[in-house]
């Protein structure tokens, strides 16, 4: 039964370490859209970009959710402040993210039409605090959630 816990707790380290690793794959995605505009955009990958934004996050933040901060409340009552403004930054990124594909989606059909700045705006709001919060996941969450599955 032990050797089971510990491969349970190895896969959901490892779960949550590839979320995050996913995700600044994303990050590198927007940032070099933003750098390609407005001359130099690929529409199939922006096309790609949009579709795969929201799922994406989704998923990710769907994991750290369900697996890692039940796991980080039931350790100690003092990450509860934390772990609530963790859930607030998911729900405003895809909200983002959503809004963010509706642009890119706008922009890949008619970029002559578009606004490349303010595309380059929209992308730069969200990689930039996604990988503030990536670090503190990486610095800070999942140290924690190493220490709470007792290695």
């Amino acid at each position: 039964m032990l050797s089971n816990t510990v491969d349970g707790d190895t896969c959901l380290l490892q779960a949550f370490q590839e979320a995050i690793v996913q995700q600044e794959a994303l990050c590198c995605t927007l940032e070099a859209l933003a750098d390609a505009l407005p001359k130099r955009l690929d529409t199939l990958a922006a096309v790609q970009l949009a579709n795969s934004l929201v799922p994406t996050l989704t998923q990710c933040y769907s994991m750290e959710e369900k697996e890692v901060f039940p796991l980080l409340r039931q350790s100690s009552a003092t990450f509860e402040q934390t772990l609530e403004r963790l859930h607030a930054e998911h729900i405003e990124d895809e909200d983002h993210a959503a809004i963010l594909a509706d642009a890119i989606f706008s922009f890949a059909r008619a970029p002559s039409q578009g606004d490349a700045e303010a595309l380059g705006y929209l992308l730069r709001g969200l990689f930039q605090p996604l990988r503030r919060h990536l670090a503190f996941d990486r610095e800070v969450v999942f140290p924690l959630f190493r220490w709470a599955l007792g290695g």
